[in-house]
């Protein structure tokens, strides 16, 4: 008996007979949500009714995931269980939980069970789902499909064989074995609802081309497009982690930057190795720099994350949001402007062209452009700022980048966007141009950046030798 039949059967022998329930019902819902953290379970007023379930999960961050009742039962009895399994709605699609140990084989209730789209487990197969600590993230992942998809009836035995069949399978399907991925497909489509099974049998042909095999060679059948969705894709990010470049590269044109941001995730390390060749691909319209880290739900340094539908790049003093259009990135805060020295030395630092900026003195507005000549070591600028009495401020600049898009960025607000509504830039050039022009970076700082985005700016032309503005 596992530890979790364990904790069951010692709630149920609780001397006071009114707390066995309640501490029955307590102790399931906790063991559910440690299997599938996106569950919500709400337990209902009743036990071991006839028709009202015990409780109800939920996942309002899958889409089109309907609810699933849980009854629970204090019989092991195959004849009740399978009158149960007979007696419930299949459009609910029931899970019953023993609260013992099948009296027979879970084979035998196999077939009503498939049929009436029923997920029946007997407290040895519930505690072979329970994850512990050091369960690896597949058989993690596994559990929270068959606590939101699974059909059938499992003990102990059948479920450590399901578990195992499946795990070798998505191993398989990464390295190219058609017989044991194709084992594992048939086990999931058996054992499963359709709409679980294609989400893992999508899964496993994501492994399968991103290890380099071919989808004609996939030993599954794909239903749609191929492409993935925000289910799939959560199980991928989420899944071991897989630091293979070449991987993620081969699956980058199943994924794209609007469907990440729609996928249940945070911060997972295999979204860390997937925007690695994502920054230069996916496209954007703008960024904005905010000053530390969000309040409620802190990310780790120098990592991405998805954060209330954004793309963030967290830093250690700053991160960055990454949005479709400046309406969706508050611009409401605003921050000192720098000098035009600081502006000009970080421009010349990171070799990143300016054609056009905006300056501000007490209450006048004052612009120098380019007309596309990069600006920064004009020598006019000089003259002006020494005329101004180096009293002004940048508040504003115009900064193309090596797709030939222009950045305007905003150092009142940290924000920059292409010029253009419908415009959009590489991720790289969008938030790298921004951060080392927005804010002033240490070495440490902008060598992590490189390393993250790429090389940063891009060649700038010799200075156009024009004369000075102010003769002597």
């Amino acid at each position: 008996m596992n530890q979790a039949s364990q904790a069951i059967m010692a709630a149920l022998d609780d001397p006071d007979p009114r707390r066995p329930f309640t501490l029955v019902k307590d102790l399931i819902g906790r063991q559910l949500r440690r299997m599938d953290p996106r569950a919500e379970v709400i337990p209902t007023g009743f036990f071991n009714h006839t028709y009202a379930p015990d409780m109800v999960i939920r996942w309002p961050q899958v889409a089109r995931t309907p609810d699933r009742y849980v009854y629970l039962r204090t019989t092991a009895n195959p004849a009740e269980l399978h009158e149960d399994i007979t007696r419930l709605q299949s459009k609910d699609r029931p899970m019953i939980l023993s609260l013992g140990e099948i009296e027979a084989s879970a084979s035998e209730l196999q077939p009503a069970a498939t049929e009436h789209q029923a997920l029946l487990l007997d407290t040895p197969a519930f505690g072979e789902l329970l994850p512990t600590q050091d369960t690896p993230s597949i058989p993690r992942l596994i559990s929270s499909s068959v606590i939101e998809g699974g059909r059938g009836a499992f003990d102990g035995p059948s479920t450590a064989r399901f578990t195992n069949t499946v795990a070798t399978g998505v191993a398989a399907a990464r390295e190219g074995s058609a017989g044991l991925t194709r084992t594992a497909l048939d086990a999931v489509a058996a054992q499963m609802v359709p709409e679980v099974a294609d989400r893992m049998t999508a899964f496993m042909a994501a492994l399968w081309q991103g290890g380099g095999a071919t989808l004609a060679s996939f030993p599954g059948t794909l239903r749609g497009s191929g492409q993935l969705d925000e289910s799939t894709l959560a199980y991928l990010l989420s899944a071991e982690e897989i630091p293979d470049t070449n991987f993620w590269d081969r699956l980058l044109r199943l994924i794209s930057l609007p469907l990440l941001l729609r996928t249940p995730v945070r911060d997972p390390d295999n979204l860390q190795h997937l925007m690695r060749p994502a920054v230069r691909h996916w496209q954007s319209h703008a960024c904005k720099i905010v000053p530390g880290a969000p309040p409620h739900a802190p990310i780790g340094p120098w990592r991405w994350a998805v954060d209330s539908g954004h793309l963030v790049l967290q830093t250690p003093r700053f991160r960055t949001y990454v949005a479709q259009t400046r309406k969706d990135l508050e611009a409401a805060e605003t921050y000192d402007e720098p000098g035009l020295d600081d502006v000009r030395n970080r421009a010349d630092r990171f070799s990143t062209p300016l054609t056009s900026i905006r300056m501000l003195v007490t209450n006048r507005r004052i612009g120098y452009d380019g007309r596309g000549d990069n600006v920064v070591h004009d020598a006019q600028l000089d003259g002006i700022s020494e005329a101004l009495g180096q009293a002004e401020t940048v508040i504003e600049v115009d900064a193309p980048t090596r797709s030939g898009a222009v950045l305007r960025c905003s150092f009142t607000h940290h924000l920059a966007s292409a010029r253009g509504a419908r415009s959009q830039v590489p991720l790289d050039e969008l938030i790298g141009t921004a951060a080392r022009l927005l804010y002033d970076l240490t070495d440490h700082e902008a060598d992590q950046l490189a390393g993250l985005l790429g090389p940063q700016g891009q060649p700038v032309s010799a200075p156009w030798n024009q004369p000075p503005l102010f003769e002597p």
